[in-house]
Parts: C-alpha cells; sequence; structure tokens
C-alpha cells in the first residue's frame, strides 16, 4: 500500500523526538492538580493541545534481506511548531517537557495499536533521553499492564537511549537497562561514535542495537579514516553481539560504502522522509538492494550453491483455519514435527516453531488462555525470510544475525514473486557450510586464500551464461627475476601484494567481480559486466605507485634490477610490472567455450607483455577482434 520514494535530495537529517511509555490516555500531571500547580498544568495543557501532536514513521531498512526491520517514531506539530526541536525548545522554555513527552507517546502508541496487520510485527524504535530513563516515574508506567491497555507488545518496542548528558551513575543505568529488558523490550543506543559516554554507556547497557551516528556517515565515501572507523565499529558492535544501524544515509555512494563494509542496517533519507504512515520497499528498491548486496558478497564457495537446492516444504496452515489447541494435538501427534507455517493466498503470515509454541502457552494458566485463540496471535510475524536466489554464505550471514531468541528458527524461502516455497533449518544451514567450507579450502590458493582453478572454471561458466561480462588474464612480468633477488619470501610478498591490491580495486568497481588465483603469478578476475578502460588503467596506474615499497631505494632509482636469466647470464631486468589480457562479451562471441578464452588470452598476453617491456609500465590490452 505504501512504498519508499526513491529520492535523492540531501534536505536536513531528522533529530529525533523524545518519547516514554504512557499511564492512560491521560496521565496524572495533565489532570490539573489544586493549588499552586493549577497555573503549570493549565498551560501546560493548552500549550499541547494547540500543537495537534502527530506521530511520523521512519523507516530503518535491512539491506541485506531489502525489507524494513522497523521504524522510529517521530513525531509533529503544526505551524508554527512543526518540527520536534522547535516544539521541545518552547516546552522547556514554559517548563512543561516532562508533559509534551507524555502527549508524544499518548499520540505514538495510539497509532501503533491502530496499524494494519503488515505493520504489527515491525519494530518501533521509541527515542528517551538520559533524564526520562533515570526518572522513577518512567519505571512506574512503563510497565507490561499499561502497554497492554494499548494493545502493544512490549517485544515490538526498542529503547532508544540519547546521549544528549552523560548518565550520573552507570550501575543504576545498567540495572535500570535489565530491568526494562527483562520485560521484553530492547535497548538502542543512539548516536553511537558521537556521543559523551559511548563505550561506558555500551559495557553499561549491552544494548541490541547500536545507531551510529550520522556525523560518521555523511560522506563516509569522501573519507577514507570515516571508513576505518565504520569498519572498527561493526566489528565492534558484532563481537557484542549488537546489531549496527547507519543513520543518516542520503546517497548511492554512502550506502555502497557501508554495504561494503559489513552495515546491514541503515536509515535516512535515500529510501524517504518520515510520514504519517508507515511504508515498505518499493520493488525497485528491493532490487537494487540485492544487486549491490550480491556486488559485495566476496565469497569463495562455489557460487551454484543457491538456496534452492535445500528447501523443504513444512507443514502449512490456512489463516484463521486452526486454534492452538488443535496445533497442541497436532504437535503432540507428531514427534518429528519442528514447526509450521502459517500462509494467507501463498504469502507468509507467520512460524510457530515447536519450542516458541510451549514456552507461549505453558505456565499455570498458559494453555487456558491460549487454547481457544486463532494460532495468529502466538505466531513470529516477522522470521528470517530469504529469495530462492540467494547464496548459502549469504543466508547463513542473515541466519547468524538474528536475535538470540530466533537463532536457531528455521529460515523462510520464497521465489521471486514472493510466493512460499519451504525453510531451511539450521541443522541443514550448519551441514551445507560445513561441506562449503571444505570444499573451498581443497580449492583454495594456500599463499592468498583466493580459488583456485576449479572454482575459477566456475565462475568463468557462470559469466557466460549472463548477457555481459569481462574475463581478465593477469599475470606479472619479470617476477622470476625479482624472487631469485629479493629470495622467495620476499616472491610471496609480492603475488600477496598483487591479490590485495587488485582485491581492493575490485570492491570500487561499478560491475561486480571475482577474483581467484590459478598459481604462481597467473591472477583470473571475472566481472559480471562491461567494465570502462579507465578503471583498467586505474588498477595499472594504482599497481605502479604501491608496488615500489617492495624494493630496494637503489633498484628504485635505477629502475632496474639485476638478476640471472635462463642461461645464468646477469642481466638488467625492468621492476616488476602487471600484464592483463581483457575479453568481454562485446566481441560478438557466439557460444564461447572456456578453452576458446583461453586460446585468445594467450595470444593476447603476448602482445601486451611486449608493451610493458618497452614502456616498464603495467598495461593491458582487450581484445578487439570480432567471433563468429
Amino acid at each position: 500500500m505504501y512504498e519508499l520514494k526513491e529520492t535523492s535530495g540531501h534536505g536536513m537529517r531528522e533529530t529525533g523526538v523524545i518519547y516514554e511509555v504512557m499511564e492512560s490516555t491521560v496521565e496524572p500531571e495533565l489532570r490539573t492538580p489544586p493549588g499552586p500547580g493549577i497555573d503549570r498544568g493549565a498551560n501546560a495543557a493548552k500549550f499541547i493541545e494547540s500543537l495537534k501532536i502527530r506521530p511520523h514513521f521512519h523507516p530503518v531498512v535491512d539491506l541485506f534481506s531489502a525489507s524494513v526491520l522497523g521504524f522510529e517514531v517521530l513525531s509533529r506539530g503544526v505551524p508554527p511548531m512543526t518540527m520536534p526541536r522547535d516544539m521541545f525548545d518552547e516546552a522547556k522554555r514554559l517548563g512543561v517537557t516532562w508533559e509534551l513527552e507524555m502527549a508524544c507517546r499518548v499520540s505514538a502508541f495510539r497509532e501503533i495499536s491502530a496499524m494494519p496487520d503488515e505493520f504489527r510485527s515491525h519494530l518501533y524504535f521509541i527515542n528517551v533521553s538520559p533524564d526520562v530513563f533515570n526518572d522513577p516515574r518512567l519505571v512506574e508506567r512503563f510497565t507490561l499492564s499499561r502497554l497492554k491497555d494499548f494493545g502493544v507488545d512490549p517485544r515490538q518496542l526498542v529503547i532508544e537511549i540519547t546521549e544528549e548528558k552523560l548518565f550520573d551513575c552507570f550501575v543504576q543505568f545498567g540495572s535500570l537497562v535489565a530491568h526494562y529488558t527483562n520485560q521484553g523490550f530492547k535497548i538502542a543506543l543512539d548516536d553511537f561514535g558521537a556521543g559523551y559516554s559511548g563505550l561506558i554507556n555500551l559495557v553499561a547497557s549491552t544494548p541490541h542495537y547500536l545507531k551510529l551516528d550520522m556525523a560518521i556517515v555523511r560522506e563516509v565515501h569522501k573519507h577514507d579514516y570515516k571508513q576505518k572507523l565504520v569498519k572498527a565499529i561493526t566489528a565492534l558492535a558484532s563481537s557484542v553481539n549488537a546489531r549496527l544501524i547507519a543513520e543518516g544515509v542520503e546517497c548511492m555512494e554512502e550506502l555502497e560504502v557501508l554495504i561494503r563494509h559489513g552495515v546491514r542496517y541503515v536509515q535516512g533519507y535515500i529510501f524517504g522522509r518520515p510520514e504519517p504512515a508507515p511504508y515498505v520497499l518499493s520493488e525497485a528498491w528491493k532490487k537494487t538492494l540485492r544487486s549491490v548486496v550480491e556486488k559485495y558478497d566476496v565469497t569463495t564457495v562455489d557460487m551454484d550453491e543457491r538456496v534452492a537446492g535445500m528447501v523443504i516444504r513444512p507443514i502449512t496452515i490456512a489463516k484463521d483455519t486452526m486454534c492452538c489447541r488443535d496445533l497442541d494435538l497436532m504437535i503432540k501427534k507428531r514427534t518429528d514435527l519442528d514447526h509450521v507455517i502459517i500462509i494467507d493466498h501463498g504469502n507468509v503470515v507467520g512460524l510457530i516453531t515447536r519450542q516458541a509454541f510451549y514456552a507461549e502457552t505453558g505456565g499455570a494458566f498458559g494453555y487456558q488462555l491460549f487454547q481457544k485463540k486463532p494460532i495468529e496471535v502466538i505466531c513470529k510475524r516477522n522470521p528470517l525470510i530469504v529469495d530462492d536466489r540467494m547464496t548459502v554464505t549469504m543466508m547463513a550471514k542473515l541466519a547468524m544475525g538474528r536475535m538470540q531468541d530466533d537463532l536457531y528458527d528455521p529460515v523462510l524461502v520464497v521465489d521471486a514473486q514472493g510466493a512460499f516455497l519451504g525453510t531451511v533449518t539450521v541443522k541443514q544451514l550448519v551441514t551445507k557450510s560445513v561441506e562449503l567450507e571444505v570444499r573451498s579450502a581443497m580449492g583454495v590458493n594456500p599463499l592468498t586464500n583466493l580459488p583456485g582453478n576449479n572454482v575459477i572454471h566456475r565462475w568463468i561458466q557462470d559469466a557466460l551464461t549472463s548477457t555481459e561480462y569481462t574475463i581478465i588474464y593477469a599475470d606479472l612480468d619479470q617476477f622470476k627475476g625479482y624472487n631469485d633477488t629479493y629470495g622467495f619470501l620476499m616472491g610471496d610478498e609480492m603475488l600477496r601484494f598483487t591479490a590485495e591490491t587488485i582485491a581492493t580495486w575490485l570492491e570500487k568497481l561499478p560491475v561486480r567481480g571475482r577474483l581467484g588465483h590459478i598459481g604462481g603469478d597467473d591472477f583470473v578476475i571475472v566481472l559480471k559486466g562491461i567494465l570502462e578502460e579507465e578503471h583498467l588503467t586505474a588498477l595499472c596506474r594504482s599497481y605502479d605507485e604501491q608496488k615500489l615499497v617492495l624494493f630496494k631505494n637503489n633498484d628504485i632509482s635505477r629502475g632496474y634490477i639485476e638478476a640471472a636469466d635462463r642461461l645464468g647470464n646477469m642481466v638488467r631486468m625492468a621492476l616488476v610490472t602487471m600484464s592483463m589480457a581483457v575479453i568481454d562479451s562485446c566481441r560478438g562471441w557466439n557460444d564461447p567455450h572456456p578453452a576458446l578464452f583461453s586460446e585468445v588470452a594467450a595470444s593476447l598476453k603476448k602482445k601486451v607483455k611486449r608493451i610493458t617491456a618497452e614502456s616498464c609500465k603495467s598495461a593491458y590490452l582487450c581484445e578487439r577482434r570480432l567471433h563468429a
């Protein structure tokens, strides 16, 4: 019903408004108290009524699954106080900040409770400042019973703690966090990396989510130090079992850098602005995200290993056709029944596992409470769902990145149209991952850890089925002389340097590519797309500039090394260069065979080596002949 708009604007970044959970529709503080507080209460009610507060929703996008994880809830007023900052600045001046926050949460929870079914399973991020988080009134009102009055499940809520100021007591802070998480709420630290005490808060709160400050995200593609910081924070978040969310993403360049460094969740105007109603990714955005993520999925396993080959069809139950009592009887009769899927006209509604079912319906009164209710009431409405074309390696990353409660749930698989196909259990996933790991290890070059002949051959065959591809055969010139003069340890270092230089270059290309190591000084690059010659020129220039760290100063100044040729004579040899033979789909190939490519590449390499010998610089040569 709602879709994300593809926008390219670089407007103002969103400022979160503070919310808490309310006690009731009308809080005691908003009722006019007797005595000295009458003026303050009247002023608060009058001011808040004039704002006509409306909640807005801004999506947090899961890049790897091309879906919406949840929404940050933000507030809007009416002119002249439309934006949160204006409202809260005036509230602070009037001394009614607490009352305004309560009014915001009333509006927010009313809206969430009225959401259609497709949005009830999403997470909702609720911002809370340190002052509010420490306030005893919040503990009194942030309870399961009062949330129940609104029909809101605490498992939907993420308390997003802002870093406006330093916490006075981290022991108390940790106790408060434990209090809320024990009730099912999740915790997020906002503005991580730029706040007052990010690392200390991290230790004290053990949050489920870290929201990377937008100052780090802004123009991250232009600053190497920011990229290093993102990489380090991504690793830190993973090590403490937290999910990193990058805020303030506004352009594709920022998005691609974040994906390349392993950031899975993002939020920003690139997908659209906050809206009064929540909205999901358009099909165009889903396609774009899948292609970008696939581009940076630098796996070394056989790319023919897709999820589709592992799918098993489980028991499916149509929506509104079974109650919990009947499911209980079914599970008891079928000892092998691990999970069931609820579907509606071929689309997934939810997942119920045996363990989760009895955890929900167990206890002294659990069965009596749920036995007559439809199973949709207790199903997991937001399970991990992947496309059947996804690689096993990528699916494993997604599965292992889930929250602890969902870690061992099966993964649901759908086709390109979103129709349910089946599931893959964690046991299947582990077994297949071990198989692929063994197979990959057998085909990996031990020096560079790059795939070898068998995997490269499959890559080439896979590329030949595409409408556009580029295959590059690269090797080093004068490598034997370098190896003999500097020693085999430095020779190995030269090969590793070559692999790292090409891999770094591949990451920055507009088309997806893979690098393999045939052996010795021979490498193969396979790209799904046509490569512009300017990119090849850039690789040659980069290689020649960076290789100098592996040579002695006197050899660099002379421009050559002295080494023995094959006859044992001492000769002058140019510094090591790289020669590349480039073949792509633009040359009119008609049903090409890999052996033909090898023959053409060998011919090209002889020609390009003559060029490098004359220029003493790395070079490439593209196949220009048409082939019938």
